[in-house]
């Protein structure tokens, strides 16, 4: 620095340090907040999946509690857990409808076609299960990548080598009994079927997956030439290129040598359950031999796949990737330059404590993520950068709706909101982890299609079910049957109803219409066909599906 300021003073520059700063100039505010009790409704569909309940309306309402207060108990929510998994999926991609092995080639799952679905979810979710296990006991994120366990439910605690409870049910931490180091999710079957490695690829595209998925690092958008390569280059030349031209070490002089420790994981045959399902300690020293490279992360360098979460947690790229993953997602959006003052602030409460639950307040607490509208100083690209209207996925709908009303949409054992080989997930504006990879933010006819009829077999379930007395832990109808327009219960019941939905109140123009909507459906057939109409479009309107 000395030097710079002597070298400026010759040159007749003023010195830096006696250079006042300008007044920043004000920026003008572009976002608008969402009311609290809207904005109570989006945190609690993102962090729970589910409607806020009136309870917590009612206390919003009265100042009993603010919209932070009900963001720390959601956090702290049992169903925070699930909700994480269907929220990380979208970033890492494993919730896929098949694998290179199938259900079928397992004895114990080939006798009945039921048994595909839950295979193929146990599979994809093991490295999602693990990481939502971590978020929601609040562990320190990095224990994604340096914990000894990992989670299994019955369909896998039985099939792979793990030490499941004979006599448990649903997701189980457990432990790999096949000599496999500590390495977090780096060391799941689940993440490694999903991003799989041929023989020849020599877990290349697996490092390419840790670095998008952990560091968001995509090697795959970086630009290549290919220039000089031969068209028909067999094996031999296309190693001899990845070690000697420039264009390939561009990129493969970092990946080869972080592949080497994953060779426990390296396949004799990716399509042999014998050969996938299993680590292979046997096979760790064959990185360095057969790639020519010694192991490092970076330049930093290390013996085992077990080094190589200490590692990542110590690579600043990790905590970056940690608060520029969620803040997309809780954006829906995915993250720019011009969010850089955000996720600055994000990072530091990171920083602060490595640990998800604080990233997730601090992307809660910004005005990216409460805005409801634009003010008038908005510009064409604010306008078309931020998502201030969210819609339900049909991930999302189908947690909404069973919560609600008990509604679960299945087919020969498929969940038809969360798949797509026999459902609608992508058709609803989900995920499929390979062809969509961001979900649907504007309306589409599927998308449109898909909530009209999950909407029609909502409501009908809600009436067939008789939840209209209230008894069920799921009612949100409170009204009975004899209840009708007029009625001083059934005009309250639809106030509450607007307020469970939409999380604001009606105006009376609102009830009046919907009480009309209910009399003719009654004179056409009953008051049982009354309530299926009019709840079927309730749960189609547009402030029932954004948030």
């Amino acid at each position: 620095m000395t030097a710079w300021v002597l070298l400026a003073g010759a040159l007749g520059c003023p010195d830096p340090a006696k250079i006042e700063a300008p007044a920043e100039a004000a920026v003008p505010e572009v976002l608008s907040p969402l009311p609290d009790a809207r904005l109570a409704r989006r945190l609690s569909l993102d962090l729970r999946g589910v409607l806020p309940s009136l309870a917590e309306l009612d206390s919003l309402e009265a100042g009993q509690v603010d919209t932070s207060t009900l963001r720390d108990s959601y956090l702290d929510d049992p169903r925070f857990e699930e909700r994480f998994v269907q929220l990380l999926g979208q970033a890492w991609r494993t919730q896929v409808d098949e694998f290179l092995v199938r259900y079928v080639e397992y004895p114990e799952l080939a006798g009945d076609e039921a048994n595909e679905y839950p295979f193929e979810r146990a599979v994809g979710e093991e490295p999602l299960r693990l990481a939502a296990r971590v978020a929601a006991e609040d562990l320190p994120w990095a224990t994604i990548v340096t914990g000894d366990w990992s989670m299994a439910n019955e369909v896998t605690g039985h099939l792979w080598p793990v030490d499941y409870p004979a006599d448990a049910t649903g997701w189980q931490k457990v432990h790999y009994t096949d000599g496999r180091p500590s390495a977090g999710i780096l060391a799941t079957n689940g993440l490694w079927w999903r991003y799989f490695s041929t023989v020849s690829n020599y877990n290349r595209g697996r490092v390419a997956a840790i670095a998008r998925l952990l560091l968001c690092e995509d090697y795959l958008s970086r630009e290549v030439s290919v220039a000089g390569g031969s068209s028909v280059a067999d094996a031999a030349d296309i190693e001899d290129h990845l070690r000697g031209n420039p264009y390939c070490l561009g990129c493969h002089s970092s990946i080869d040598p972080i592949a080497t420790a994953l060779f426990g994981f390296w396949p004799a045959n990716e399509y042999s359950i014998e050969e996938i399902e299993r680590y292979h300690p046997e096979r760790e020293p064959l990185g360095p031999i057969l790639l020519d490279v010694a192991p490092s992360w970076f330049g930093t360098p290390f013996t085992s796949l077990a080094d190589l979460g200490p590692l990542i947690e110590e690579d600043p790229r990790f905590a970056t990737c940690a608060a520029e993953t969620m803040a997309s997602l809780l954006w829906r959006r995915e993250a720019t330059l011009e969010d850089g003052a955000e996720l600055a602030d994000v990072r530091a409460a990171w920083m602060a404590e490595p640990r998800m639950k604080a990233v997730m307040r601090a992307v809660t607490d910004g005005a990216k993520y409460r805005a409801g509208g634009f003010t008038a100083a908005a510009s064409a690209p604010d306008l078309e950068r931020e998502r201030v209207v969210r819609q339900l996925d049909a991930p999302l709908l189908a947690s909404v709706l069973d919560d609600l009303t008990g509604f679960s949409w299945s087919w020969e054992g498929f969940d038809q909101l969360r798949s797509d080989t026999w459902g609608f997930r992508v058709l609803g504006g989900g995920v499929d982890g390979l062809y969509e990879t961001r979900s649907l933010d504007v309306p589409s006819l599927t998308w449109l299609l898909v909530v009209q009829r999950a909407a029609e077999s909502a409501a009908a379930a809600a009436v067939d079910a008789e939840l209209l007395g209230g008894g069920d832990r799921r009612a949100f109808v409170a009204v009975t049957l004899d209840d009708v327009p007029g009625d001083e219960a059934f005009t309250d019941e639809l106030v509450a109803l607007h307020r469970r939905l939409y999380g604001s109140r009606p105006e009376p123009s609102w009830t009046a219409e919907v009480e009309a909507l209910w009399s003719a459906s009654a004179a056409e057939a009953d008051a049982a066909e009354a309530w299926r109409t009019t709840l079927a479009a309730l749960l189609q309107d547009p402030l029932f599906v954004s948030y």
